[in-house]
């Protein structure tokens, strides 16, 4: 099993979506993992809303790990 860390932003493809997403896992579970989306394509953009940001990723579905750089102003 890969090691895959809370807090770390990850590249996967979330159960129930069909192409991939960006992520920052926010628990562990036993066979997935829980993540918060912070990036995804348009056409999957209503289904993340409608699941509140939050998706389930199965272990074997996380593909990489991956820096996401701040753009926000201040």
């Amino acid at each position: 099993m890969k090691t895959i860390e809370i807090g770390l932003t990850y590249e996967c493809q979330a159960i129930g979506i069909e192409n991939e997403v960006v992520g920052v896992v926010e628990q562990l579970y036993n066979n997935t993992v829980l993540i918060n989306v912070v990036s995804c394509v348009p056409s999957d953009r209503a289904a993340v809303i409608e699941m509140q940001n939050r998706l389930l990723v199965k272990y074997e579905n996380v593909h990489a790990c991956v820096e996401i750089e701040c753009t926000a102003t201040a």
